[in-house]
């Protein structure tokens, strides 16, 4: 496989922790399709992520969790990761773009990891990124499989009633 390749991971949803993965797949329609195997699978979701990332060695900075809205700048948790679990000379900056409530598009959150020296310069560092994903279109894309998403798991739900 790439070293870049996408993988799908189907979790309970509203669930964080990465320990209760149900399975793991290489392409949306297989996980589409297992998750479509279950009696009820409205409390299940797919998650993408990217097969071997490339690695970022970092001692010197520290990681922090910043979750932000689709506008603004104010974040809507920030946080220094543990990451004493982790491989001591190997971490990721990563992001995720996830949606919550509401039908609109801007009813979701960019969470992002990054490395920084403080609050201050990861709030920025996340902003840029989180700017660019929108810019790029990434931010539209996760809208548009969230929704597909969410009408599949509701005609499954509206074909057992």
């Amino acid at each position: 496989m790439n070293a870049d390749k996408r993988l799908y991971f189907v979790k309970p949803k509203r669930y964080d922790v990465m320990d209760e993965v149900y399975a793991v797949f290489d392409s949306m329609e297989k996980a589409q399709q297992f998750v479509g195997g279950f009696k009820s699978n409205s409390s299940l979701e797919i998650i993408d992520g990217i097969l071997n990332p490339g690695l970022i060695n970092d001692k010197q900075r520290n990681s922090f969790y910043i979750s932000l809205e689709q506008t603004g700048n104010e974040p809507r948790d920030i946080f220094m990761c543990d990451c004493s679990c982790y491989i001591e000379t190997s971490r990721n900056e990563e992001h995720n773009i996830c949606f919550y409530g509401g039908a609109e598009s801007h009813h979701g959150l960019f969470i992002s990891k990054v490395f920084a020296d403080d609050e201050e310069d990861a709030l920025k560092k996340a902003i840029y990124i989180r700017n660019k994903a929108v810019l790029s279109g990434e931010w539209d894309l996760a809208w548009e499989r969230h929704k597909v998403l969410q009408s599949r798991l509701n005609s499954k739900i509206n074909e057992r009633k």
